[in-house]
């Protein structure tokens, strides 16, 4: 007989108590396996959208996209990550978060990984949360904790495969069940829920924020979010804001929920390329327009914490993943990714803007874990 597996769609979970929405980046694919005959059903490729310019695609659609967005008088640039075919690490600074160098996991240090996100190809890079003086909440990193977590505060969670979930951290669910993260990253209350701004976004007290420079609460700020479909959405200005237009700018890109990320002039980062880098040496074209650093810097290595954001396989039913912590494990459990899935092969994405036409590389024998599992 038949043998059919089938792989959850993305998932949209209304979670009571805080009541917080958790979004997962699962994709899908069926496969029908015969003694004679092996049929393969994808999803529709990720279509450019209006009103956006795309970054990088591949086989899969686009990848990257991103838009500007006015919010009063301040311009923000939008970057938006495509869940179906891009995946997500988070990495340490050298200087903040602050651990040993014996401690810092090998493939989230303060440079992009190559040996490991190379393979998959960064197709963006942008900014963590504030210091862990700031006190904007706990980190934690492949087996190694750097800060406590913090009931009540906004939530990004990484798992194994780099899909990612965002949500109030000690509300029911959150991770979702079978969300098992090898990554999370707090930076205080929600900005967003449930597609509006929160309370404590609209609060005329600022200082609940953050720092900001010379004590002036419009600065430069960021902020992250997630839209209906799991999609990741980053925004930023290098204009004079509040969070409370951070806020504001997520909800008008589409995001369900949100927080902020770091402020100030000096921390906003942000670059996504034209085509999968798979080498140091690469070019981010998109970038925050008057940034006071170019996003280069992460190849090199950065004080500060950030994320990468890479390329998935050109076929449905491969993926990039790690392995996952290890239960019972003490210290840090490096995350290098692997491609899995029956019949895989290595690929390299379009490298044009827009292009679908992938280039294949060397045939890969890959372990039989199931795309999706």
């Amino acid at each position: 007989m038949g043998r059919i597996v089938a792989i959850a769609v993305s998932t949209v979970l209304v979670l009571g108590g805080l009541g917080s929405y958790v979004y997962s980046h699962d994709t899908a694919t069926t496969t029908t396996t015969s003694t004679s005959t092996t049929t393969t059903t994808t999803l529709p490729p990720e279509r450019p959208a209006a009103g956006w310019r795309v970054a990088s695609s591949s086989a899969r659609g686009v990848m990257v996209d991103y838009r500007d967005v006015r919010v009063g008088a301040a311009v923000f640039r939008v970057l938006r990550l495509r869940a179906r075919t891009t995946l997500l690490r988070w990495h340490i600074g050298s200087v903040d978060p602050p651990t040993s160098p014996r401690e810092v996991p090998v493939d989230a240090g303060p440079a992009i990984f190559w040996p490991s996100e190379g393979l998959a190809g960064v197709v963006a890079v942008f900014n963590g949360g504030f210091k862990k003086a700031g006190g904007g909440g706990g980190a934690a990193v492949d087996g190694l904790t750097l800060e406590p977590m913090v009931r009540g505060f906004m939530t990004i969670a990484i798992d194994a495969a780099g899909h990612w979930s965002m949500g109030v951290w000690g509300s029911p669910s959150f991770p979702a069940p079978g969300f098992d993260p090898v990554a999370l990253r707090q930076n205080l209350a929600p900005l967003v829920l449930h597609g509006r701004l929160t309370p404590a976004a609209l609060s005329a007290n600022w200082q609940q924020w953050g720092s900001p420079l010379h004590n002036v609460p419009l600065v430069a700020r960021t902020g992250l979010g997630v839209d209906a479909k799991g999609n990741l959405v980053y925004v930023a200005t290098m204009t004079g804001v509040s969070a409370t237009q951070v806020g504001e700018a997520l909800v008008r890109v589409g995001a369900v929920s949100g927080m902020e990320l770091d402020m100030n002039p000096y921390w906003p980062i942000m670059g996504a390329s034209f085509a999968p880098l798979h080498t140091s040496g690469g070019v981010f074209p998109v970038q925050i327009p008057f940034a006071e650093h170019n996003p280069s810097i992460y190849e090199t290595g950065w004080q500060r914490d950030f994320f990468v954001a890479m390329a998935e396989p050109n076929s449905w039913a491969c993926e990039w993943r790690s392995r996952g912590l290890v239960p019972g494990v003490s210290g840090a459990q490096a995350q290098r990714l692997t491609l899995v899935g029956q019949g895989c092969r290595a690929t390299t994405p379009g490298t044009t803007p827009g292009s679908s036409s992938p280039t294949t590389s060397s045939t890969t024998t890959t372990s039989s874990v199931p795309a999706g599992s």
